[in-house]
């Protein structure tokens, strides 16, 4: 038997303000995708395909959140505040975030 355990980390999405800008990411049409594909055959344009369902949790966050260290941050950072930088369960602006960073990384 293995006692190993998998955490994650969430904020408290439900207790920050709510952003002034839209925080959601666009959606592709269908048909956008049908229409690209068929341009790609026709051109004979390789296509690649990628799994990025968990990928959203690399992007850097816009939020400002931090947390109190406790003793899971061994004894010297407890009680230290250390500022969250990346993308964390339960913020507000994930979805904005990973497709800015996304975008970014396509340019």
């Amino acid at each position: 038997m293995e006692f190993t355990r998998n955490s994650r980390w969430v904020k408290d999405g439900h207790r920050t303000p709510d952003p002034e800008s839209s925080n959601y990411s666009g959606v592709v049409l269908r048909e956008s995708i049908r229409i690209l594909l068929t341009h790609d055959a026709l051109h004979r344009t390789p296509v690649m395909a990628a799994d990025i369902i968990n990928a959203y949790l690399q992007a850097p966050t816009s939020e400002k959140h931090y947390i109190i260290c406790s003793e899971e941050f061994w004894l010297e950072n407890s009680g230290n505040k250390a500022l969250i930088t990346r993308a964390l369960y339960g913020g507000k602006c994930l979805g904005r975030d990973f497709w800015n960073h996304l975008q970014s990384c396509m340019e």
